[in-house]
């Protein structure tokens, strides 16, 4: 069994894989956020951010992968729907991306934004 990372070094591991999205470098960010994930400790958050990154590095099949992951452990929330938006969109699956974006309206008007979703760099 793979050995668990502490609080505070996955906290950083995912400060990493922000800054690497930041700066236009979304690779390393899969790579950092998959070691999270094969090591069990990938949260909805980080699985998320995966899931952009991946789309960002022009795997959107790959991101909609991660989604599921991400949908069958009820993580399911605004920015779930609006990575998932864009992921469908780069499909070209129009009418789905559509339908995935009027779901990130609903839950952002019904919502306030929380810390987490500023997390999550915008496209």
């Amino acid at each position: 069994m793979p050995a668990l990372l502490s609080s505070d070094a996955l906290e950083l591991l995912g400060l990493l894989a922000y800054i690497y999205l930041e700066n236009n470098r979304p690779e390393k960010a899969v790579v950092v956020l998959n070691a999270i994930s094969v090591l069990g400790q990938a949260d909805t958050r980080s699985l998320t951010l995966l899931a952009l990154a991946q789309l960002r590095s022009g795997k959107p099949d790959t991101a909609l992968s991660t989604l599921e992951r991400v949908a069958m452990s009820g993580g399911i929330n605004a920015v779930f729907h609006l990575v998932r938006a864009q992921a469908l969109l780069a499909l070209g699956r129009t009418e789905e991306s559509t339908a995935a974006m009027q779901a990130y309206v609903a839950l952002r008007t019904a919502a306030p934004t929380t810390r987490a979703d500023r997390a999550i760099p915008s496209s």
